[in-house]
């Protein structure tokens, strides 16, 4: 799978992304806080965008980044996700 990173640019349309990404995502997405998610899925960047409705700005404005790598410092369970996610583990 591929994980994405989503960072909302605006709230011009409050709490619709977060709505959008919970409906398109149930299972797939981790909530980072301060208006970022991770999102898994096996589809384009472009294909996010449109799954969850920022293409045509139903959702509001964001930005929707593949993820290559990852490093830093967060709560592990950040780095469990994104590791189970990328393996295709049993909740991949």
């Amino acid at each position: 799978m591929t994980i994405f990173v989503i960072v909302q640019q605006n709230s011009d349309v409050p709490n619709s992304l977060q709505a959008a990404i919970k409906a398109a995502y149930p299972n797939d997405t981790y909530d980072l806080g301060g208006n970022s998610w991770l999102i898994s899925d096996s589809i384009t960047a472009v294909e996010v965008s449109n799954k969850i409705g920022i293409t045509n700005g139903e959702a509001g404005s964001a930005l929707v980044v593949e993820a290559a790598s990852y490093y830093g410092r967060a709560n592990p369970a950040i780095w469990s996700w994104i590791k189970t996610k990328w393996e295709g583990g049993p909740n991949g």
